[in-house]
């Protein structure tokens, strides 16, 4: 899959490239499922026209604990999906998350000519190489690498280079980010797709997808923080320079709210979540002492009060908590990195009053926002939510990966096309 690549033009219509304008985004949650269908139009902008949602009752913690139950709700989210759309699909991408995730910096070094020969251009092979030989790092045998994601390269010594094609060298250097993901936990992904009926074109980081759909040049450059706040896991990725440094994850999200609330109040797991998202809130100060929820009493008791301030308290603790432990995590190099940009909220968790006041407190930034996804059109907007930011951003990572493949097969047909008129001119030549 290609990530932060150079943009090309589009010279053909993916029809005329034997390609599909369909694409599905599977993004499998731990409490829900979420599926967005995008058509690319005719001059090539992307248009949301289906959307579903389900409950997710296989995985735990971001991992897969359930596999017939995690394709019964795949199938449910693609169904409703299907449904709004008014066509079938076959194919998606989906994302992948959670602590079995794993971010290493890694460089490659390659000779750009033989010794002797002086300098020569830099080629798109030559970056290939480059590539390849940061990609030799040692990883565990049941780990197998994700994405490979270049920062910057190298020319001879000077440094800071983002695209050193036609540049003069003899020597290319490459500092690349490299993701790896659990095999094992790849496969239960793969497989519950599979036998849900659906064949996967590409896994992506949850991460990365989210940073696709909602963040701007500007903050990649300047150094920012995304932070997908999901019911099992909260996962972070850092960027800084334009490319992602590092990816953290910690297995406690909105599900361990819940469960405190629940614990704390001596209410039901069920009735715990309800207050949660219909009166929760993650920042004390925005809560009047006087406020109250009044819920249901159990097995015939008389309904209760429960203070507001009180839950808002119990939030906010394990909040953040959560949000000190993705700190901690961080390796020394992030860090030690200025993040001028912003701090980007996803995921359900997003959705919480006051998440953007404790964000500003402990990351000691006013760059805080909520991750909210452009536009795409559609019969209704529901997909603009942070929710669906991961789905979103597979939809937009490979709409722009096959109108390359677009440019990339016409380049090879024209290619093809004057190797074969060469031939005919040399035939002509050799004997008239």
């Amino acid at each position: 899959m290609e990530l932060f690549h150079i943009q090309r033009k589009v010279e053909v219509s993916l029809e005329e490239a034997g390609l599909s304008n369909i694409i599905v985004g599977l993004d499998i949650g731990t409490a829900n499922i979420r599926v967005v269908i995008g058509e690319i139009s005719e001059d090539k902008k992307l248009l949301i026209t289906g959307i579903g949602t389900s409950v997710s009752t296989g995985l735990r913690n971001g991992l897969i604990v359930n596999i017939e139950a995690t394709v019964q709700s795949i199938k449910k989210a693609v169904e409703a999906a299907e449904l709004m759309a008014g066509q079938e699909v076959e194919n998606c991408y989906t994302a992948i998350g959670g602590d079995q995730i794993e971010s290493l910096i890694s460089k490659g070094i390659v000779a750009i000519t033989s010794k002797g020969r002086g300098s020569r251009e830099i080629t798109e092979s030559d970056i290939d190489r480059v590539i390849e030989a940061a990609k030799a790092v040692n990883i565990p045998l049941d780990r197998q690498i994700l994405h490979v994601v270049p920062r910057s390269y190298i020319v001879d010594g000077q440094k800071g280079f983002k695209n050193p094609i036609n540049m003069l060298g003899v020597r290319l250097e490459a500092e690349a980010c490299i993701f790896t993901s659990s095999g094992t936990s790849m496969q239960n992904f793969l497989r519950c797709a599979t036998r849900a009926g659906y064949q996967i074109n590409g896994v992506m980081l949850k991460t990365l997808a989210i940073a696709q759909a909602v963040l701007t040049e500007d903050e990649k450059e300047l150094g920012s923080l995304i932070i997908d706040l999901g019911a099992g896991t909260t996962d972070a990725l850092v960027f800084s320079d334009g490319s992602p440094l590092c990816a953290v994850s910690v297995p406690a999200g909105g599900i361990h709210v819940t469960n405190d609330i629940s614990l704390v109040k001596g209410v039901s797991f069920e009735t715990a979540e309800k207050i949660k998202k219909t009166n929760g809130c993650c920042w004390e100060s925005l809560v009047d002492k006087e406020d109250v929820i009044i819920i249901p009493g159990i097995a015939g008791n008389a309904p209760r009060e429960i203070s507001r301030k009180e839950i808002a308290i119990i939030i906010q603790s394990r909040v953040e908590e959560i949000l000190e432990m993705l700190i901690k995590k961080m390796p020394q190099q992030a860090k030690k990195q200025e993040l001028n940009g912003s701090v980007i909220l996803s995921g359900g968790g997003a959705l919480m009053t006051g998440i953007t006041e404790l964000a500003i407190h402990i990351f000691k930034t006013e760059n805080v926002r909520i991750a909210r996804p452009g536009n795409y059109g559609g019969l209704v907007e529901k997909y603009r939510s942070p929710e669906f930011a991961t789905a979103i951003g597979l939809l937009v990572e490979n709409k722009q990966n096959l109108e390359n493949s677009v440019v990339d097969n016409s380049h090879k047909k024209r290619k093809s096309e004057k190797s074969s008129l060469s031939v005919v001119k040399n035939f002509f030549n050799e004997f008239f």
